[in-house]
């Protein structure tokens, strides 16, 4: 039988919502039915219910509507739309909620037609589903008794937990639902939380929806009728167009294998949420046009559904077969496989259709790669209610990578039916049968040491003296490859000098500095002659100096502490020059250009008497005309190859040009991407840009700042300023050497790279923060195959670490039990010495792949180890840290000189933490070889306690007199400080928790920074002990998000 693309459209007041009604009438026209949600108007739904009426409802479409915010009669009595009064008894809460979504549903909505919600993202927890469950029971019946087709839940992507679907309230419900599928059914959200990978946790993310069905096919209940009211990726983000509708396609087709799966509703064409409506808005006619050209085979429905309420999905007759699959018996998803290799593939499935599976009845292969030459094979026989096992011998493919085999059930009639099963595998290349072992050691620069100063676009020569510390000889077909950064040398790949074991030879390569002033790397690594890496990581570093008259203007940082803080625009602006004063920074030096000697500050105080500012703080695009009467205005260009024509001809005269680009160019642009730099030069075909983020001033490539691999030049070009002077042209100067800035306290936020929206590095979020602090998990790594494996670590950590430093963001990573359980010396053996060398040999590997990014990653050592009985950590004596901390602290000296080291973060008390601290310097014999002492202060406070912390617990300024007292020499950095707990911390307390970190922060930056350097919060998300500034689904949390945007733009 056929089925349709399930996957529509969410609406609401405003937003982007242009060419839905092409959509709808598209889609009705074909006979082929559409989706439709909206929250608080009827955008879409009105003109849908017109459709309805006039076809007489003979196409089944999908409307849904949920009120979302406070009428003009004010809130509901729980105080929130979306919330039930928890408080309350189920069938009372049930009965005041519904009565007030009853009383603000729009006057023209049609309740026969469409399907109402009026509860959303609810708590998620196995202890609260019978709560919940009995109050959607009594609100189902109150919907029944008055006519209206009611959803329940509404239940945010990857919830409710385990077991929750099996309580007795839920139960309940559903049984409900099966006694009148026309009007009952569930309300779910399923959204990926990547824009790169739909798939991403499936089963918990998309696909979750599944566990509901599991839960009734277990009680032998029928399936609800499931609407999937917000569907996507991010609640701000949607893929480009082609990617998108790659993933609706691969989505569409899994939801039409089951026909209670009425619709999904793609997240967002209405208003906020960083503008998704206008990325969303786009998809509305690529998906008018595939819902329209696409159908799907699937398997009649087993079930006849009432005919008021006839599913997206054809119906059957009675007596068709089914099948459900249980779970994988052997070979679990992702297992690593060598390529060539047969392995044999078995499932668990379930005959939970209503005839038998007999002879004739077989396997089939549907889609990937077939893994086997036989692609139908005999299905085993099975009564319904049976489970039995399906096992195929199958074949791993020659090529490496992943690959993915779906296969189907199929009847004596040729008919397909039942659950795709698949496997997915990992495919490796075999290693070869031992031959010795392949290794090296770096032993000296014979040329250019680190920060050699080379002239721009000199030549010279790289040599680096290394020692075969294999077992391998090196010979014929082995190489030195290029790595990464800034390419210098003509190729990629040169041979490698032969080597016999133990020898050390001279490694040469020819290179040309680059012409942009700065400080460029080059990494190289070896490999052997079958193409494997192996050995140390070598690298280049230089120093490309200013020359006189490199640049028509000195560059100025819009953080610079004399006027970082200062009010950006007229009274009444939220903003800072430091925050959002970019393109003033960039007029700034366009005057200075002229010879106008003008600071940001100055500029922005005569922009404000003269008119320079509208809206308060936004640059006028001709505002040095305001000010200057010698300034002329020259017009903004949009971006076009013609743009680079007309820059280098004003280059050509000597004049900078004000260039507006993609701040975080990795991912798509919005708003908040908006930033500004200056050109000043041009160098092959890159410009040398003044961007007035950096801190210090300097000057830097456009390309490597904010290009696109492999794309022109014009294209990192957004749009261009330009000006000229009655004064005639400017003439090259001399560059300052950068001035030294104030010391503040630095800030910060701990993440979690392994958990769902706890690590937001592909967006702006963190941009005008100091660090961030994460966990460099090695020998803990979430896939069992993985752990142990520094590439695929790397390949993890590379992108989060190089994105946040794209924004100005330095890495805090811990190295502890989690990054080498090794011995495990805490477990048994006693071998701490062996353990310590274990952990300095990992922490040297990884501190060499970072040290380009000199003191911008710092390392941790160990974490909360000086706390017994902490489930968080692993607790160390005294002498046991000693042992760690020395063998960790001089291997990564070693490689990363410049690295921050911070040592532990302590979990005790100032007093606890003084005495272990005293014991640790007397096992090393002097001073701990740390910059900075790690201290988690929690329910320490400033000057205001929250909750009833003042009554039991110390302040801030206490433990400080303490440290300043027991530990003269050592200066401390906060690693974590927040309020966190193992259960949910309710929205009643976010403004407390909201003031306390604004007064944290405050009175540290106020009064100790000359103890305390730096103060990094935890955590990210409620993911990490419900701690978060953002929710468990990444939405922003009331009072605590404000706090920390108050104290990432330092506006306290």
């Amino acid at each position: 039988m056929k089925a349709f693309n399930k996957i529509g459209f969410h609406t609401a007041s405003g937003g982007n919502p242009t060419g839905i009604g092409d959509y709808l009438r598209t889609l009705d026209a074909a006979g082929i039915p559409f989706v439709i949600k909206a929250a608080d108007a009827m955008t879409g739904l009105f003109d849908a219910q017109e459709l309805m009426r006039a076809g007489n409802n003979k196409v089944p479409h999908v409307l849904a509507f949920r009120r979302s915010v406070p009428s003009l009669g004010g809130p509901p009595p729980s105080g929130n739309p979306d919330v039930p009064d928890y408080n309350k008894e189920p069938a009372l809460a049930a009965e005041e909620h519904w009565n007030w979504h009853k009383k603000n549903l729009p006057p023209e909505l049609d309740k026969e037609l469409v399907w109402i919600e009026t509860i959303n993202e609810l708590r998620k927890e196995v202890e609260w589903a019978d709560w919940i469950g009995n109050f959607a029971f009594h609100t189902g019946q109150l919907a029944l008794a008055e006519g209206y087709k009611y959803a329940a839940f509404g239940y945010s992507s990857g919830t409710p937990d385990e077991g929750a679907w099996e309580t007795d309230g839920m139960l309940r419900y559903l049984e409900l639902c099966q006694q009148h599928p026309r009007q009952l059914s569930v309300a779910l959200h399923e959204y990926s939380f990547k824009t790169a990978d739909i798939w991403f946790l499936r089963g918990d993310h998309i696909g979750r929806f599944e566990k509901l069905f599991a839960a009734c096919d277990k009680h032998h209940l029928r399936r609800p009728y499931v609407l999937i009211t917000e569907w996507g990726w991010t609640h701000e983000r949607v893929p480009p167009v082609s990617k998108a509708m790659q993933d609706i396609a691969a989505v569409a087709e899994y939801y039409a294998q089951f026909p209670e799966i009425l619709g999904a509703a793609i997240w967002y064409l209405g208003p906020g949420f960083a503008g998704i409506a206008n990325r969303a808005q786009r998809l509305i006619k690529p998906i008018t046009e595939y819902s329209v050209t696409t159908t799907f085979e699937i398997a009649d429905p087993t079930e006849q559904p009432p005919e008021e309420a006839p599913p997206m999905s054809p119906v059957g007759e009675e007596g068709r077969p089914n099948g459900r699959f249980i779970r994988d018996v052997t070979i679990l998803d992702d297992t690593v496989l060598t390529t060539g290799e047969a392995f044999t593939k078995t499932w668990l499935v379930e005959n939970n259709g209503n005839v038998a599976w007999t002879d004739g009845y077989q396997v089939v292969h549907v889609a990937g790669e077939a893994m086997t030459a036989v692609t139908a094979q005999p299905l085993p026989t099975a009564q319904p209610g049976a489970q039995v096992e399906i096992s195929l011998d199958l074949t791993v493919p020659d090529t490496p990578g992943t690959h993915f085999s779906d296969w189907r059930l199929r009847d004596d009639k040729g008919e397909l039916f039942g659950d795709v099963i698949y496997t997915r595998i990992i495919a490796q290349a075999p290693v070869s049968a031992p031959e010795g072992t392949c290794n090296s050691q770096f032993i000296a620069d014979v040329t250019i040491p680190d920060d050699t100063v080379i002239t721009p676009g000199e030549a010279f020569t790289k040599t680096w003296r290394l020692k075969n510390t294999g077992t391998r000889a090196w010979d014929g077909g082995f190489s030195i490859r290029y790595l990464g950064g800034v390419k210098m040398a003509a190729q990629d790949s040169y041979p490698l000098p032969p080597a016999a074991p133990g020898a050390e030879v001279d490694v040469s390569i020819d290179m040309t500095a680059p012409t942009a002033p700065g400080t460029h790397y080059e990494d190289w690594r070896l490999f052997d002659d079958k193409g494997e890496i192996f050995g140390e990581i070598v690298y280049v570093r230089i120093q490309v100096p200013w020359l006189p008259g490199s640049s028509v203007v000195a560059p100025v940082s819009q953080r610079d502490a004399r006027w970082a803080d200062k009010r950006l625009g007229q009274v009444g602006s939220n903003q800072t020059i430091g925050k959002w004063g970019c393109l003033l920074t960039c007029f700034a030096m366009v005057a200075n250009a002229y010879g106008h000697q003008v600071t940001p500050a100055q500029l922005n105080d005569s922009m404000v008497r003269q008119g320079g500012f509208i809206d308060v703080n936004l640059t006028k695009w001709n505002a040095l005309t305001d000010v200057y009467t010698d300034m002329i205005y020259g017009g903004k260009v949009a971006s076009s190859p013609e743009v680079i024509r007309s820059i280098d001809a004003s280059l050509l005269e000597g004049r900078p040009v004000a260039v507006q680009v993609d701040f975080t160019s990795d991912t798509p642009y919005t708003d908040n991407d908006q930033h500004w730099v200056l050109v000043v030069g041009k160098d092959g075909d890159d410009y040398r840009i003044n961007d007035p983020w950096l801190l210090p001033a300097q000057e830097a490539s456009l390309k490597e700042r904010y290009g696109r691999a492999g794309r022109p030049l014009w294209e990192a070009i957004l749009s261009a300023i330009f000006y000229r002077s009655t004064r005639g042209n400017p003439a090259p100067i001399d560059i300052p050497k950068p001035v030294d800035t104030p010391v503040v306290l630095q800030t910060g936020i701990n993440v979690n790279p392994d958990a769902p929206h706890s690590n937001p590095y592909d967006s702006d979020d963190f941009k005008g923060l100091d660090w961030v602090r994460f966990v460099f998990k090695l020998d803990a790594r979430t896939v069992v195959a993985e752990r142990g494996d520094l590439r695929k670590a790397f390949a993890q950590y590379d992108p989060i670490i190089h994105a946040y430093n794209r924004l100005g963001v330095k890495s805090l990573i811990i190295l502890n039990q989690e990054t080498i359980w090794g011995k495990a010396p805490w477990a048994g053996g006693n071998d701490w010495a062996g353990y310590a060398l274990d952990l300095a040999a990992a922490a040297k590997d990884i501190a060499t792949h970072y040290r380009r990014y000199k003191d911008e990653v710092a390392y941790q050592i160990w974490n909360e180890g000086d706390k017994e009985h902490n489930p968080a950590s692993v607790y160390l004596k005294p002498e046991q840290m000693a042992l760690i901390v020395t063998a960790v602290a001089t291997a990564v000296r070693s490689v990363a000189p410049e690295a921050p080291l911070i040592f532990n973060g302590m979990a005790t008390g100032p007093e606890a933490t003084a005495a272990y601290l005293k014991k640790v310097e007397t096992a090393v014999g002097g001073k701990i070889p740390v910059d900075a002492i790690g201290i988690h202060p929690y329910t320490r406070w400033a000057t205001k306690a929250p909750f009833d912390w003042g009554q039991h617990y110390g302040t801030l300024a206490q433990a400080f007199d303490v440290y300043r007292r027991e530990l003269p020499g050592y200066t401390f950095w906060i690693t974590e400080i927040g309020v966190a707990d193992d259960s949910e911390i309710g929205p009643q307390f976010y403004g407390e928790i909201g003031e306390y970190m604004k007064d944290v922060y405050k009175h540290v930056q106020d009064r100790h920074t000359d103890l305390v350097k730096n103060l990094i919060w935890f955590g990210w998300s409620d993911w990490m002990r419900n701690a978060g500034v953002v929710k468990k689904d990444g939405a922003r949390k009331e009072h605590v998000y404000p706090a920390f945007r108050a104290v990432r733009n330092r506006e306290l």
